[in-house]
């Protein structure tokens, strides 16, 4: 039988000298008596096999539950609270939670004994656990300082995947509810998270339901981030998923990403009929219909058709076959009834570039091999002479306007700043941004720089030393990009430099491209009163210095 009660000859000691003390601090008393079997009446045994000491009139004075378990242990178990009393010494109280490990418990009896818990006892792999313990003991202040963690990690977290892990474990073992904060907390991120980044594993149905839920209600003042389109599609992976890889492969070309199913012109538009075509002669399409319809049928109440363009209705979903068509003359039925001159809205809630969206946090995986994160990755650092660029976890995409800051905290010789694009592209990390096809990038010597066609475009070769700024300690340089435009501007200390680059790919990451000891920050932009504007960059009438600056 485990046990949680092993001390380190260094905790030995400390608990010594906390005697030695006794008396003189009441906090100090109780956390020498926490978990200790010197001070205790009671054993726990959980459900991995340790225990947990504890005295029964300190743990009944501060808890109901334990209350009505540990003085009146007969009515307790007639009305099943969960506990198991077995029988031994006279004087010890054996108790029995089947339910909580005890590393889990003991942050329940922490709390009871010093009213708080110390940073290292919570965990993202024990959090869920942990909030479900302090709804059994029923102590809404611990659950208060459970959910404030659980918000503080969701917001440092570059992993888009971490909060539907911890929404799909905490849907295994309750009944997920909008009105409990901490299954609230989950949703909002996963709210303000494009959902197609988020690995089909990572996603229960519980989960998935609850995501999708709200549209029932139809909140528009609630931010979600995702188009319906997206939401449709993702629902038809995710179920095709469930099944098997090969089935995810079948409907990924007939379900173009949501910025190009809204952009399909004539020629595309063929090109997926006739895959459609292909599809239905060498596939059994009603067996697949068949195999699929279980779990997606249950699904499909989740989305809402009438956000879905008309075009997106007739040339994507309708030719797949599963769906009713009595759903889809709905849908069109209700766009008939808009007024003349406007369309759907594209998402069921509102779109607005803030932190929490742009997930201003750099790609973990995403970088040069010289190249390090730093303060819960909003931070990178070089330790190379040569190249290497990073980019952010979450792409940009859309038709909205998106602002945000690059704080340089320590300059390096050659900086260079901007957007990347990884779709289609076999992106190399350990290289200049700048040299590539997928990148847009501000230089700190003042030059933009794009490769285009094998060649780093001649009208990019723009200059900005005419106003004598530099990337020194504490440059800010803002980024305003504008989606629906297709078009990157520049401000650097709020001087505003106009359009940069225009003719941007449909998805865009924020980048840099540094050398040794280059290190940059990235945050949310934050507006001034008022902005000094210097119109476009100028065009350089000298000789090209990139190549020298390389």
């Amino acid at each position: 039988m485990g046990s949680c009660t092993s001390k380190s000859k260094k905790k030995r000691e400390h608990f010594t000298n906390t005697l030695q003390a006794r008396g003189e601090i009441l906090g100090a008393d109780l956390r020498a008596m926490f978990n200790n079997p010197v001070y205790s009446d009671i054993i726990i045994t959980c459900k991995d096999g340790g225990v947990v000491y504890g005295s029964k009139l300190l743990l009944a004075a501060r808890s109901d539950v334990f209350a009505r378990i540990l003085l009146n242990p007969a009515k307790a178990e007639s009305e099943n609270e969960g506990s198991e009393l077995i029988p031994a010494d006279v004087n010890i109280i054996n108790i029995s939670f089947p339910e909580f490990t005890s590393s889990t418990l003991l942050i329940v009896l922490e709390y009871l004994y010093m009213g708080s818990i110390t940073q290292e006892t919570l965990s993202l792999n024990n959090v869920v656990e942990a909030y479900l313990c302090s709804e059994y003991f029923m102590i809404p202040q611990l659950e208060e300082i459970i959910i404030t963690f659980l918000d503080n990690a969701l917001r440092c977290s570059a992993d888009n995947n971490l909060s539907a892990r911890l929404l799909s474990q905490a849907a295994e073992c309750m009944l997920p509810s909008s009105d409990d904060s901490f299954f609230r907390t989950m949703y909002n991120c996963l709210a303000t998270t494009s959902l197609e980044t988020v690995d089909y594993e990572n996603l229960n149905e519980a989960a998935l339901r609850f995501i999708l839920s709200p549209i029932c209600g139809g909140d528009a003042d609630e931010e979600f981030v995702t188009p319906e389109y997206s939401v449709f599609r993702y629902t038809v992976l995710w179920s095709a998923h469930k099944i098997s890889s090969s089935l995810v492969s079948y409907f990924e070309p007939l379900l173009p990403p949501a910025d190009m199913a809204e952009r399909l012109d004539a020629q595309k538009l063929n090109q997926l009929r006739s895959l459609h075509e292909k599809r239905k002669k060498k596939s059994k399409s009603m067996e697949i219909q068949k195999s699929i319809d279980p779990i997606l049928s249950p699904l499909l109440s989740y989305v809402n058709f009438n956000l879905i363009h008309p075009s997106i209705l007739i040339n994507i979903i309708e030719p797949l076959d599963i769906i009713l068509p009595e759903i889809l003359a709905k849908a069109f039925r209700w766009q008939t009834q808009l007024p003349p001159g406007s369309g759907p809205k594209r998402s069921r809630g509102i779109i607005t570039a803030k932190h929490e969206n742009l997930k201003l946090h750099w790609d973990q995986k995403a970088h040069g091999k010289k190249i390090v994160l730093l303060e819960h990755g909003t931070i990178v650092k070089s330790q190379s002479r040569n190249f290497g660029f990073a980019r952010t976890s979450l792409p940009i995409r859309g038709y909205e306007v998106y602002e945000w800051d690059f704080i340089i905290e320590e300059p390096c010789k050659h900086t260079w700043i901007g957007v990347c694009s990884i779709r289609d592209n076999r992106v190399n990390y350990s290289t200049w941004l700048g040299g590539t096809s997928y990148g847009w990038v501000l230089g700190s010597n003042g030059y933009l720089a794009h490769n285009k066609g094998g060649v780093i475009n001649e009208n990019s070769r723009r200059n900005l030393k005419n106003y004598g700024l530099k990337f020194t300690k504490g440059t800010i340089i803002t980024m305003h990009l504008n989606m629906e435009n297709r078009t990157l501007a520049y401000s650097i200390n709020g001087i505003n430099f106009g359009e940069a680059f225009g003719d941007l790919p449909n998805e865009v990451y924020p980048a840099v491209s540094i050398k040794r000891p280059g290190k940059i920050k990235i945050q949310s932009h934050k507006k001034t009163t008022s902005m000094i504007s210097m119109g476009n960059f100028q065009e350089n009438s000298e000789s090209d210095p990139l190549s020298s600056s390389l």
